[in-house]
């Protein structure tokens, strides 16, 4: 999202202009350490070597997460203008749900024979 400022800002609206993109800078740099954070609870969760039916779901849950800060914040999906990508992420979303629920339907309940 380009933005195209007048040549002569008012120094309330250059105020207004660097409080939101320090907040925007602050919220960017959280999102990032919490995601740093993340992947260090994967990895130390795969190096204490517990139970994989333990381990697995909880780093897809993490995986998740990540996706999710990745998409919200530094892809700015929270922004306006963003609807027909967010529009076409969902509808991937629930094919790859879909896909994931038959291919775990076929292999748990399987061929009886």
């Amino acid at each position: 999202m380009a933005h195209h400022e007048p040549e002569q800002l008012t120094e309330t609206q250059l105020k207004y202009l660097r409080t939101e993109r320090t907040k925007e800078m602050r919220i960017q740099m959280i999102s990032f350490g919490l995601m740093i954070f993340l992947t260090f609870i994967a990895f130390a969760l795969v190096a204490l070597e517990l139970d994989k039916n333990f381990i697995v779901p909880i780093v897809i849950g993490l995986a998740f997460i990540q996706v999710a800060l990745q998409f919200y914040y530094f892809m700015h999906m929270k922004d306006k203008g963003h609807d027909f990508a967010k529009l076409l992420i969902l509808t991937g979303l629930y094919f790859a749900i879909a896909f994931v629920v038959c291919f775990i339907m076929i292999v748990w309940i399987g061929n009886p024979i």
